[in-house]
């Protein structure tokens, strides 16, 4: 319980934080809460050190009911990925060659997190070619939903983003796809 409860806070706070010194009073005021209403006796090493708490529902994503539990066999998780990239390769005409390093397992983990949620959305901030889309376009295919990117062209307005957006509607309001939908910050122009 402990465990899940500092995975929460540590995406829907933790994750939004962007210098040092928040993220070192977010885990120390997670470490004083976790003592003081829990009395519990978790270290920071525990919980943000060399072995980082993370849930998922990734392992046992087949099943009929999809647990989100603790991911305790990194190894396993690391085999399952590879698995899934594998499998995306297969299908795509578009191969992907990821490395999973442990910074891109977390960011997947957390990419899939936000996708399960209903109306679920993630901003990704970083530098271009640092992997974003491709994480997302994975993430999108362990769920098994569609994903959708602007392809902007010469001559590229608002009615054909309009036009754009009433296909994906049409796709997952009345066909019942999920759409995982992108638009990077030079499409919003």
């Amino acid at each position: 319980m402990q465990r899940l409860w500092v995975n929460e806070v540590s995406r829907i706070f933790g994750d939004r934080l962007i210098n040092e010194d928040d993220t070192k009073w977010f885990t120390d005021i997670v470490l004083e809460m976790l003592s003081r209403s829990f009395r519990s006796s978790l270290e920071f090493d525990d919980i943000f050190g060399e072995r980082k708490v993370i849930f998922s529902d990734i392992l046992k994503i087949d099943a009929a009911v999809r647990l989100y539990e603790e991911v305790k066999d990194v190894p396993k998780l690391l085999k399952v990925l590879n698995n899934y990239l594998e499998e995306y390769n297969i299908s795509s005409s578009v191969k992907m060659n990821l490395v999973f390093f442990e910074d891109a397992i977390l960011h997947l983990i957390k990419i899939l997190r936000a996708l399960r949620q209903p109306r679920g959305n993630i901003m990704l901030i970083g530098v271009g070619g640092s992997g974003k889309q491709s994480l997302l376009k994975l993430g999108s295919y362990i769920y098994g939903m569609e994903f959708k990117q602007i392809e902007i062209v010469k001559g590229y307005g608002v009615a054909n983003f309009r036009e754009f957006v009433k296909e994906m509607m049409f796709t997952s309001g009345v066909a019942g796809t999920p759409i995982a939908f992108t638009m990077t910050d030079s499409q919003i122009l």
